[in-house]
């Protein structure tokens, strides 16, 4: 390692701009080197006293207010909420052939509701969730542990469980489940 590579290590280090690893590895190599060892210290000393080298900036009070507005937004408790069906947005879904359409994200409690539909036969991946997911079945059918599900069905999953249902061509379900869910 040439000594411009090595400087720019110690700078990415000062400011960790680099993961913890490399971080500790550049440290290791620092303690090994008191030259090294300084130059480190000399850079995270500046690097900390930079913020206060400038006079703070005036917040414009629109901006401060439109900020707000918008935290005050997201945490209020929503009391009513109706979406008509030629209001969905339906897009692709994560996994190829089906589509969804969301209707609400509660980002507080990471869950997310939306309906699918599958455009065609779709083995949907082996996944496992983070809270429980409860489907209510709207039309078609969905196969989930070599049970069939149709129209008027209703499936819970609880957290930390693990399925791979296969979507049937045209079945339609809503879902209330994490957004925290992970494929394996």
């Amino acid at each position: 390692m040439n000594q411009e590579e090595l400087n720019d290590l110690l700078a990415l280090t000062a400011i960790e701009a680099l993961s913890p690893q490399e971080i500790q590895a550049v440290e290791e190599m620092a303690v090994a080197s008191p030259e090294l060892e300084r130059e480190l210290r000399s850079l995270r000393n500046t690097t900390a006293t930079i913020a206060y080298a400038e006079k703070p900036l005036a917040v414009p009070s629109a901006l401060k207010q439109r900020l707000f507005d918008r935290i005050k937004q997201e945490t209020e408790v929503l009391e009513f909420m109706a979406l008509r069906s030629e209001e969905l947005k339906w897009k692709p879904h994560p996994v190829d052939g089906l589509v969804m359409a969301i209707i609400k994200i509660d980002r507080a409690k990471r869950e997310l509701s939306a309906l699918i539909c599958a455009e065609r036969t779709v083995l949907y991946p082996s996944h496992r969730h983070a809270t429980g997911e409860e489907i209510f079945m709207l039309k078609g059918e969905l196969i989930n542990g070599g049970v069939t599900y149709k129209a008027g069905d209703y499936l819970y999953s609880a957290a930390s469980s693990v399925h791979s249902p296969s979507a049937i061509a045209g079945c339609m379900f809503f879902v209330k489940t994490s957004i925290d869910d992970k494929f394996l």
